[in-house]
């Protein structure tokens, strides 16, 4: 593990890598490229080992530059073993240099620091001390700096500076913000950034969701443009790193700190590609030094402007902030990014030890972080990113409020120090790696969902009633989104996060209960071996309350259903034990406090169970019985338990499924059939139903459809009050799909992409 984000990362050369990349600047739209201007300490011209060489291998090569003694993914090689020549399972490029890259994947940090206390030879990232002794012609400036980044944070007494770094999580305590506002392109020679309160940008940025003019329509706002460079924090990012160093040794970096601050970024970045895997981020470089002949002039009334425009100079661009946007456009065309942005890091004097534009262009860092120091540059350097991709900062200081609307879905600042009524630990916030459940939203992370969905039509909320669904996050916590079924289109609105504090959740239960007017939402969540209970208001706030732990031991997909057990209307919940069997547990609501029971263990003669889907039916007589399905391999089977308490398997109904059924009793005329929805183990979803009509009700079924999504991993059923139609919201990787039959029709819509 380089640093101390939870990611397995190494280093690939790629000797054909995406043509000749060299340390050449982006020039001007349309300009030819020539070799950057970088004056050396002292003087004089780039030494040779700066400059690219082109290599001369005919073929297509991968290095490994993990040494052949050095443990590599947990596994001693031999130096007879040949080095791996491909990404391996799970991995993806997490940073590029040029012909480097830097490959990771997101680990569990519990997971990794198990390992490391079993033996340090077995510990996932290990084997990431880096070797260029053997390399084709050397690096380049970019790339060897990457590459140094790299070995260093991979070092030991890296690791342990970040375990001690100074004022871990204390709150960003300067008494401004560190956001401005860049002067629109073509401003003219003296215009400036202008710094502005937080509550000046309420109605903050609504990013161009694609990047091209087909996204959300922007805020209509003179104040703050639309991003067209960083628009929201997904995919691919070109990063232009200039460090601008002046006439005196005060105002030089040595060679250390130059690699110093590379590896602050790489980290500081890595942990953001950690936290939502699913938003695909590769951070491309291009890393210019530029040494100036200006001295400082500490009583300059724009202190960036002293440097930033002789360094734009050397550059090769305009001597303003238009030469900024050319750099940063260039960069991203040279780089082929999605999206691009610079950082000046410099000993200058700063009004600020580190500032941003909100939306971008570009961010200014101190050397040495101030009072913060260099062990803390890479969660600064995230922060300040967070302002590029349009979140806002969230300690008192910036003169935040807990409104407006920030970033691609226009999302309020409700985590703000001044008026939150419980602020949690974020980045925005405070010197910690965290993110509280509005900045994943603030920063664009529209896609990345895992687990199982949980689908429900609302009682009370809007006039028709209006769809609930949450899912856990792909980074942590979950995402709760609603359709708005009373607006023309009937529009899904925009996804909030909570529980981000459980980090990864596994899968996820809801109901809305009748506990309250119009009725919270209540919901219980796996998270590894464990069961956490939440819920939400309904009314006022709508806040969701942190969540307390009801057991452990359990695994796969639990189910919560309201019963009409009690007075009230006990809570039955089932989930699959870890090993055999499924766990029951329920609510006592006529006591109070709503006191749980003691988990009872049932059906452990199915073996291991993956999942389970549980309603209260209406059969039996009395009370009627609790139903479930329970998924156990690939075959689901009925589960009934009666009035004496005891549950009973009953039949297999289904062969050749995969991932959690759903089950629910339908509202047509006559008995009220069961109704089944399950992925299939190939493509697409399979439907079952019961008619339970006849004394001796029998299943029906198989009826595919949905081929066209491919293969499903988890699904979730309603039967909506739109004419009994059937609804079901599904989820194929990353990404969340609404499908309908009509009850008249019996037909299955086309799925339409929620998000």
């Amino acid at each position: 593990m380089a640093g101390d984000v939870p990611a397995d990362e190494r280093i690939l050369i790629t000797l054909d890598d995406l043509g000749p990349e060299t340390d050449a600047r982006p020039g001007p739209p349309g300009a030819p490229e020539l070799p950057a201007v970088q004056a050396q300490p002292g003087g004089g011209t780039p030494d040779a080992a700066d400059l690219p060489v082109p290599s001369s291998e005919p073929e297509p090569q991968v290095i490994d530059l993990a040494p052949d003694d050095l443990p590599v993914w947990g596994v001693r090689r031999s130096t007879a073993t040949p080095a791996p020549t491909r990404a391996q399972h799970g991995e993806r490029t997490v940073h590029r240099y040029g012909r480097v890259r830097v490959l990771g994947r997101p680990v569990d940090s519990a997971v990794t620091q198990a390992l490391r206390g079993i033996s340090a030879d077995l510990a996932p990232g290990d084997g990431t001390i880096v070797s260029t002794h053997s390399l084709p012609g050397g690096l380049n400036r970019t790339e060897s700096l990457g590459v140094e980044a790299f070995r260093l944070r991979a070092s030991e007494g890296y690791r342990r500076r970040k375990r001690s770094r100074p004022r871990d999580a204390a709150p960003w305590d300067m008494a401004h913000p560190c956001t401005d506002i860049a002067p629109p392109r073509g401003a003219g020679e003296t215009a400036t950034p202008t710094p502005t309160p937080l509550r000046a940008l309420a109605n903050g940025l609504l990013a161009d969701a694609d990047g091209n003019g087909s996204g959300a329509a922007p805020a209509p706002l003179p104040t703050l443009p639309i991003s067209s460079l960083s628009g929201y924090l997904e995919g691919s990012v070109a990063v232009g790193l200039i460090l601008v160093e002046g006439p005196t040794p005060a105002l030089r970096l040595t060679a250390a700190e130059r690699t110093k601050i590379v590896a602050e970024v790489q980290n500081g970045l890595s942990w953001y590609a950690t936290q939502n895997p699913a938003a695909e981020l590769t951070f491309s470089y291009d890393i210019q030094i530029v040494q100036l002949p200006t001295p400082a002039n500490p009583g300059a009334t724009d202190l960036e402007a002293v440097w930033r425009d002789p360094a734009m100079s050397r550059l090769g661009y305009a001597p303003n902030f238009d030469g900024v946007y050319d750099y940063v456009e260039a960069l991203r065309a040279r780089l082929g990014t999605r999206w691009a942005y610079c950082a000046f890091v410099t000993k200058y004097p700063l009004g600020h030890f580190a500032y941003a534009s909100v939306g971008g262009p570009r961010m200014v860092l101190a050397a040495d972080a101030d009072g913060w120091g260099p062990d803390n540059i890479d969660r600064v350097f995230a922060h300040e990113t967070g302002h590029i991709f349009g979140a806002p900062d969230e300690y008192a200081g910036a003169g935040c409020d807990c409104g407006g609307s920030w970033g691609r879905y226009g999302t309020p600042n409700g985590n703000c120090d001044s008026c939150a009524p419980a602020p949690v630990e974020c980045l925005m916030r405070a010197n910690t790696f965290a993110l509280c459940r509005y900045t994943p939203s603030h920063l664009g992370w529209g896609h990345g969902v895992g687990g199982n969905p949980v689908l429900i039509q609302s009682r009370g909320l809007g006039v028709r009633g209006n769809f609930d669904a949450v899912v856990p996050s792909a980074f942590s916590g979950l995402t709760h989104v609603w359709r708005d079924n009373d607006a023309t289109g009937a529009p899904w609105r925009d996804p909030w996060q909570t529980a981000q504090a459980l980090g990864r959740v596994d899968a996820v239960t809801m109901v809305q209960s009748t506990l309250a007017n119009p009725g919270p939402l209540e919901t219980v969540v796996r998270v590894g071996p464990r069961l956490f209970f939440l819920w939400r208001d309904s009314t006022g706030a709508y806040q969701w309350r942190p969540p307390v732990q009801l057991a452990q031991g359990v695994g796969g997909v639990p189910s919560l259903v309201q019963s009409r057990l009690g007075a009230r209307g006990n809570f039955e919940l089932l989930a699959p034990a870890a090993d055999v069997g499924i766990f029951h547990l329920w609510r006592n609501h006529d006591v109070a406090g709503y006191p749980w029971s003691t988990p009872r263990l049932f059906g452990a003669n199915l073996g291991r169970v993956d999942a389970v889907s549980l309603i209260h039916g209406t059969l039996g007589g009395g009370a009627g019985l609790l139903e479930a399905v329970a998924l156990v391999g690939t075959r689901l089977v009925h589960l009934t338990r009666g009035q004496d308490a005891v549950w009973r398997t009953g039949q297999t109904f289904a062969e050749g499924v995969s991932g959690n059924p759903a089950l629910i009793q339908a509202q047509y005329c006559g008995a009220r059939n069961f109704e089944v929805v399950v992925p299939s183990a190939g493509t697409g979803l399979i439907h079952y139903f019961r008619d339970n009509n006849p004394a001796q009700p029998v299943w029906s079924g198989p009826r595919p459809f949905a081929a066209q999504l491919g293969h499903v991993d988890a699904v979730s059923l309603i039967q909506s009050n739109y004419s009994g139609n059937l609804e079901v919201l599904a989820r194929v990787g990353n990404r969340l799909h609404l499908l309908t039959r009509s009850g008249a029709a019996a037909v299955w819509s086309a799925p339409q992409r929620v998000f």
